[in-house]
């Protein structure tokens, strides 16, 4: 799976986002939280 991170500076969260399914992302206060969420969503 490919992914894109983005950072919410404003409530420091991470944003994991599937590159091909822009509506599939999962979010975490640590990069890899991110990726694990999204992930998950994606089973």
């Amino acid at each position: 799976m490919k992914y894109r991170i983005s950072l919410d500076i404003k409530d420091q969260l991470f944003t994991a986002v599937d590159v091909k399914d822009s509506n599939l992302s999962g979010n975490g206060t640590t990069i890899e939280q991110a990726i694990a969420n999204l992930q998950h969503k994606a089973e």
